[in-house]
């Protein structure tokens, strides 16, 4: 069956080596165009500074579009094809690409605003859609076809949460478009104009703690009313019959709700006196309850289909993976479980690693960064008057889980995300590219240092227009205990621009004698101390915006034997070999078992990757390690968190 993507690809089937791509609505950068291209041989490149692909086109491409070894597209998003170089138009074949061709019954200025991942839904729907190409009759299609909003049927609270828990919980995004012609909707509604509509639709952290008091009300008013019921089940009161909780539509969804920790449970209420499905939302036997919650992850992640994930399901994976983690840890339970979906995510995660995760490299930074690079150009995007950005060296989603949890007991929320590390994962190559900006192919000269990360910091807000004497960079914190005149923006009011390395993490990963259990207990230990609870609040009360991510992850490995050959760029760094010379690399391949020859892509020249495979380390056989370097989930995909100011 045909689809849209059909509709981009045959613009390339002629034998062309060279195409220029005016590409303003990003269709060439959809991850299933750039996979069937790379199948095909053909690669993508953006044109967006001269300078730096000018290096690259010399240096990797005009040779073999010379030879037709390759086809390159090169893409440029502009009004003329005089944003291509000269000598590129002279012998590339122009190619324009627009959604309007692709979606002509349709607003143009709507459609460009769409996640591209709709696009399947919305081609395979345009053929029955009778309404002209506006705006308004655009989105109202939209709305009730393609994502099943039915705004138009929504008069009673419990409607209205209905579709509230279709837009925050069941779908994965919502375009901002779309919300706005939803809230434009529902505001004319008289039964709903008392309720603060803008903000539950626009925010999934306000509409769940709405929810969350709202259940706290609920339950204080049956706790009263089984006080009052005379013999009288509560069921029968018509104040209870009525609510919208109990409404089978918002019930079928509350327990995942508190399984998932998204809505809390209410404390100091006796069981026995509320109805079985409430029991879900109220806090009672501790072990109990954190048991169900395991079973409830582990079985959400077994029964997974991993093997079709593309990039944004496998940042889910790992956001679940790192919830079970975090809870088997603080309960001692269900170890031998996540060991068993460890090894299921592995296998399929490496396999999309070595297809796909090339193709990240081409994606943008919005709406959302994909790749650590991508985050300060991400930042520098939403101008916002003061940022803040603290990398927790080492952090995976398990202990993000850990630190979440504490931050929240002073009031603290986030929007969450996960975003793919550079490979291999180790500190010099993945945090010099969040500081840079670049891929670690443009800082060779430091790939196996960090003492280059504050020049690479001040250089890429400079060339965005932002002084130096703006800029702040430090390092090493979190060892000591807090001191704000120890923080440099705290102390120097003219810094709008904070970036920050809190390396606690990474010292505690290096130093577990019991593996993930060290860390855990470690980690609890310096988060008690407040560190980290009073920096964010201080940099907030000077109007920062603050975002925290982290350079690689880590995860439990166990020795297969040493390898005395390659270079290691870290002490620490037993899961990754680096050699100068691709042959030796290989060799190294084939003659050691539980090793992954990686494709080096965005690093350096004379930069070849040696990766262990699976829970595999280059340490004595049968010694039990926490590091990082290779491609487990637990490495590649970090958070990526901004912290949500409540005023």
């Amino acid at each position: 069956m045909a689809n849209w993507r059909d509709q981009v690809l045959k613009q390339f089937i002629a034998n062309n080596a060279l195409y220029l791509v005016l590409d303003n609505d990003q269709l060439l950068l959809d991850e299933l165009i750039l996979g069937k291209l790379k199948e095909d041989n053909i690669q993508v490149v953006n044109f967006n500074e001269s300078i730096i692909f000018r290096y690259e086109y010399e240096r990797d491409y005009r040779t073999k579009i010379e030879q037709e070894e390759i086809c390159l597209l090169v893409r440029a998003e502009g009004t003329d094809y005089n944003v291509f170089p000269y000598d590129l138009i002279q012998s590339g074949q122009r190619t324009r690409l627009d959604v309007s061709i692709i979606f002509p019954k349709f607003s143009t200025p709507v459609i460009r605003q769409l996640d591209k991942e709709l696009f399947d839904a919305l081609y395979a729907a345009q053929e029955r859609y009778q309404g002209s190409s506006s705006d308004n009759e655009t989105l109202d299609f939209i709305s009730k076809n393609i994502y099943k909003l039915p705004y138009d049927v929504v008069h009673s609270r419990a409607e209205l949460w209905k579709l509230l828990l279709t837009i925050h919980y069941e779908l994965d995004s919502i375009p901002m478009v779309i919300r706005s012609f939803v809230v434009n909707k529902l505001s004319h509604k008289a039964d709903l104009r008392q309720l603060p509509i803008q903000d539950l639709v626009m925010s999934a952290n306000f509409f769940y703690k709405y929810l969350e008091d709202e259940w706290n009300n609920f339950v204080k008013q049956v706790d009263q009313l089984s006080l009052q019921q005379n013999g009288v089940a509560v069921e029968e009161f018509k104040d209870y019959s009525v609510h919208s909780f109990t409404n089978p539509l918002i019930r079928s969804i509350l327990d995942n709700l508190f399984l998932e920790g998204l809505v809390k449970r209410v404390k100091g209420y006796q069981l026995d006196k509320f109805p079985s499905w409430m029991r879900v939302g109220i806090e009672s036997d501790s072990e109990k309850e954190n048991s169900e919650k395991l079973e409830y992850l582990y079985f959400q992640l077994k029964d997974a289909q991993l093997s079709e994930n593309r990039y944004k399901d496998w940042t889910k994976v790992a956001q679940a993976y790192g919830q079970l983690k975090a809870l088997s840890l603080s309960t001692s339970l269900y170890f031998q479980e996540v060991k068993e979906i460890s090894n299921q995510i592995d296998e399929h995660f490496e396999r999309w690693m070595l297809h796909q995760y090339g193709s990240l490299i081409s994606l943008p930074h919005l709406p959302v960064p994909k790749m650590v690079h991508q985050i300060p150009h991400y930042i520098a995007s939403q101008n916002e008057e003061k940022v803040a950005l603290l990398i927790m060296d080492g952090m995976s989603f398990v202990q993000w889980v850990q630190i979440r949890e504490y931050l929240a007991k002073y009031g603290l929320s986030f929007e969450e995300k996960g975003v793919f590390a550079w490979v291999p994962t180790l500190t010099a190559v993945s945090r010099q590219a969040i500081f840079s900006g670049l891929r670690p192919s443009y800082f060779a000269n430091s790939i196996s240092t960090t003492n280059k990360e504050a020049l690479l910091w001040n250089t890429f807000w400079e060339d965005r227009g932002v002084s130096r004497i703006n800029v702040s960079y430090q390092r090493g914190l979190g060892q000591e205990f807090y001191h704000r005149d120890n923080i440099s923006p705290l102390k120097q009011p003219n810094i709008r621009v904070y970036g920050a390395v809190i390396d606690i993490i990474d010292q505690f990963l290096h130093g577990a004698v019991q593996g993930s259990k060290s860390v855990f207990s470690e980690l609890n230990i310096w988060l008690g101390t407040n560190y980290l609870v009073k920096l964010i609040q201080d940099l907030q009360n000077e109007g920062f915006s603050i975002y925290l991510t982290a350079d690689h992850g880590n995860r439990e490995s166990v020795g297969i034997g040493r390898i005395n050959e390659g270079v290691i760029a870290e002490t620490k760094g037993e899961r990754v070999r680096m050699y100068d010379s691709i042959e030796l690399r290989d060799l190294a391949t084939e003659k050691f078992a539980q090793t992954i020859k990686w494709h080096d892509i965005g690093l350096p020249e004379k930069f070849h990757v040696l990766l262990a495979k699976g829970n595999a380390a280059f340490v004595n056989k049968g010694e039990t390690i926490i590091s990082h370097g290779s491609i487990s989930i637990e490495e590649v995909i970090v958070p990526f968190i901004k912290v949500i100011s409540e005023t």
